[in-house]
């Protein structure tokens, strides 16, 4: 499966996992994680398409991760609001979760329009999937 990452880097480290569909698929907090115990939550549930952050510039920690998968990153902007964040992470307890999640769920609407359009191709879920895939690691895609 192929995952949208979000990391909150820290003494507490957040990181939330949504498939190519925007869905949560983990989420948790691993205290004084180190790059390997990250790289191995993620590796356990799939392969990043990218790795998100919530601030910017990135934190070291972040870029490792991404690096480590040769993921690209994507960083917002500016750094996203603690109100925005909890306007996205509604409901969500720990907020190195919610901000991880929040990372990841900007990454994802970033790359949403495009890859509604690859959901409307004439093709099966696998194809969809890795054409989603390449489109975010920032491949061009042929149209149908």
């Amino acid at each position: 499966m192929h995952l949208i990452v979000g990391i909150d880097a820290g003494i507490k480290t957040g990181y939330a996992l949504l498939n190519l569909h925007g869905e949560l698929v983990a989420c948790g907090v691993e205290k004084e994680a180190s790059h390997e115990r990250i790289v191995k939550v993620i590796s356990d549930t799939g392969t990043p398409s990218v790795i998100a952050t919530d601030v910017n510039p990135p934190p070291k920690f972040v870029n490792k991760i991404a690096a480590r998968f040769n993921a690209p990153l994507f960083v917002p902007q500016k750094v996203i609001s603690v109100e925005e964040k909890k306007e996205i992470g509604r409901g969500m307890v720990d907020t190195h979760a919610r901000d991880a999640y929040a990372a990841a769920v900007k990454a994802y609407r970033h790359y949403a329009n495009r890859l509604r359009q690859i959901d409307g191709m004439n093709l099966g879920r696998k194809e969809k999937e890795e054409m989603k895939h390449l489109l975010i690691r920032g491949k061009a895609i042929g149209k149908e």
